[in-house]
């Protein structure tokens, strides 16, 4: 089992080994308490913003989440359909890292 992370910082990359499996545990153990809390802290803003733009008219209310998910398909459609029509008509060139 490859335990190496790799990570990049200013142009320069940078892989972390851990010496032994504990060290490797415990490196893996706080990566996902520390994603877990940066979820949260996510939700908490998110919650913070939706309390704001619920006074706005054009913000979606709720009980029209069919709405806003048919309308978010349809956005993310148009912005892949045009990344793969761009990309095949020059447009765009994708370069794998």
């Amino acid at each position: 089992m490859n335990s190496a992370m790799t990570t990049s910082t200013n142009g320069k990359s940078w892989e972390i080994v851990p010496i032994n499996t504990l060290t490797g545990i415990v490196l893996t153990v706080l990566f996902f308490y520390l994603f877990f809390r940066h979820f949260l802290f996510t939700l908490m803003f998110m919650d913070v913003i939706l309390g704001w733009l619920r006074k706005f008219n054009w913000f979606p209310k709720e009980g029209k989440r069919r709405k806003t998910i048919i309308h978010w398909v349809i956005a993310a459609g148009l912005f892949f359909g045009f990344l793969a029509a761009a990309g095949s008509a020059g447009w765009l060139e994708f370069i794998p890292k």
